[in-house]
């Protein structure tokens, strides 16, 4: 994190603890316990947008491309008076964030206003889920067309795309734990095979 400009030293007078939690691809989430912070935190009342809109709006293309951000959080930066709020603890010393860090209170909405902001004008054709985005279209010449938009837009406001999970161009796609595309829309298989077992 240090290396990325993500942290950085801090001698400020908060200090939260580290929680690490491990994520379904059997990497490890780090997180800090802001339950101090929190205290003196106004919440953001921005809306979360609804699954089922958005994977109704999905269910009738024929293409479909999905991109999710790369550590789509540390992508914003954040107000100085935010950093000496934002301080943990490690055993090499204390630290503060300069991006926004994924475990925050108000990250999700904070996130999804950024995206919501980004992709205005193209609600027709794409939709977000705090960092997880979905372009549905027609025909292949509107797709690639619409493609090329959104990655523009991602481009301009300096936001990367992480190559593993981008898929272009699909007739079924894996959104929001659905399986959706020409059609249908059903959940995903993995998921309904847990609660029938």
């Amino acid at each position: 994190m240090l290396a990325l400009g993500v942290i950085q030293p801090s001698a400020s007078p908060w200090d939260s603890p580290v929680v690490l939690v491990p994520k379904k691809d059997g990497s490890v989430r780090f997180c800090v316990d802001y339950r101090k912070p929190y205290a003196i935190t106004v919440s953001d009342a921005y809306p979360m947008p609804r699954p089922d809109e958005l994977l109704d709006k999905l269910g009738g293309a024929r293409y479909l491309t999905t991109m999710d951000l790369t550590k789509g959080n540390w992508q914003v930066l954040l107000d100085a008076d935010a950093w000496l709020k934002l301080a943990f603890i490690t055993p090499l010393g204390l630290y503060e964030f300069l991006t926004l860090p994924f475990s925050l209170k108000g990250a999700p909405a904070t996130f999804q206003r950024l995206l919501d902001q980004l992709l205005r004008g193209m609600e027709s054709f794409a939709v977000a889920y705090i960092d997880d985005i979905c372009v549905f279209s027609q025909t292949w010449e509107d797709h690639v067309s619409q493609v090329r938009q959104v990655l523009d837009r991602l481009q301009g406001a300096g936001l990367t795309v992480k190559a593993e999970k981008y898929k272009v161009g699909m007739a079924e796609v894996s959104y929001l734990g659905h399986r959706v595309g020409s059609g249908r829309l059903k959940p995903e298989p993995a998921k309904v095979e847990v609660i029938r077992d």
